[in-house]
Parts: structure tokens; sequence; C-alpha cells
């Protein structure tokens, strides 16, 4: 039984046990990954900075 990770992009390429990916596909799938990574960075961050933000409102409005 071969275990497959397939990407749904335009250069996909399936992970099979017994093949190699070629050094442009590997490339291309470490740009993809990283492209994917950044963009749920940013998106983390700004949730974390809006919830940091309403929490010090929430902790401003305590104080008075």
């Amino acid at each position: 039984m071969k275990k497959e990770i397939e990407f749904k992009k335009e250069n996909s390429y399936r992970f099979i046990y017994d093949e190699e990916p070629t050094d442009d596909q590997l490339h291309q799938i470490m740009k993809e990954v990283g492209i994917d990574v950044r963009k749920r960075a940013e998106i983390a961050n700004k949730k974390f900075e809006d919830e940091l933000q309403q929490l010090c409102l929430l902790k401003g409005k305590q104080q008075l």
C-alpha cells in the first residue's frame, strides 16, 4: 500500500514512497510551502495583535 500526499497546485506532485521528486519539483514544493507559511504567520500575527489590543482595552476599562 502506497501512502500519497497530493498538492493541488498547477505543478502538482504526489509523494509516493518509491519515487523521489526532481530537484525542480522539490524547489517548487518548498517555494509553495514557504508562501503558505508566511500567509499563515501573517494571519496569526494579526489575530494575536487584535486580541492583545482588545485585552488592553478591557484591562484599561476595568481600572477606571
